[in-house]
């Protein structure tokens, strides 16, 4: 059988596990325990995800990185957040009047960078892989509290993983607009999918290695 690795943030470690009963018998599937987070945690600890797991030689991996990436982070006060100017966003579909870094954590000409250096790693460590990319998911962003996302800018980022990957042969997974046409009432938060969700994921993940002959 084949070998499958997992990669990504809170959203792939909603749907690992159906993915790995799903495929039991067909594909052996590989996850770490730890969160993916944003694209440059994914370079930083994926030699040592690579270690600990004892992984086999992996035929595919399955990655995602975008939600943390996209980020506000809570400014708490206005010009209290950090930043050199001290610049502060306040999203007017936010009910609670909380201020939020004016910048993403990974502003967009970095995570086209950041991108482009994780999938150099990926393919350093496992050079028989094909690479699946699998775009961000939407978020109920009304419901923000600790962080704000703004599903416009999951659309930017998500074109420009498109932009950045395809090009260099890696196949894209639309998994956001999946979860936005089947999974948009089955969130158990304002970012993450309930069981029922999560499966849905699994079953499209599934469905599209199966579309692109990877299983």
């Amino acid at each position: 059988m084949k070998n499958l690795l997992l990669l990504g943030d809170s959203i792939r470690k909603g749907y690992d596990s159906f993915v790995q009963e799903k495929l039991a018998g067909k594909m052996n599937v590989f996850f770490s325990e730890d969160n993916g987070r944003f694209a440059q945690y994914t370079l930083r600890a994926l030699q040592e995800w690579k270690g600990s797991l004892s992984l086999p030689e992996i035929h595919v991996v399955h990655w995602n990185n975008g939600l943390w990436d996209v980020v506000h982070l809570n400014a708490d006060t206005v010009g209290n957040d950090g930043e050199a100017a001290g610049e502060t966003i306040l999203p007017e579909n936010v009910p609670t009047q909380i201020h939020f870094d004016k910048d993403p954590l990974t502003p967009p000409d970095m995570y086209r960078y950041m991108l482009a250096r994780v999938l150099t790693r990926i393919r350093q460590l496992f050079p028989k892989a094909q690479v699946v990319f699998a775009t961000t998911t939407p978020v109920i962003e009304e419901q923000a509290s600790w962080a704000y996302r703004s599903n416009a800018e999951i659309d930017l980022y998500n074109q420009i993983a498109r932009e950045t990957l395809a090009p260099l042969g890696v196949k894209i997974n639309e998994l956001g607009d999946f979860a936005q046409r089947k999974c948009y009432t089955l969130h158990r938060d304002w970012v993450h999918y309930n069981d029922e969700g999560s499966s849905l994921l699994a079953d499209e993940i599934i469905a599209f290695l199966e579309q692109e002959k990877l299983i």
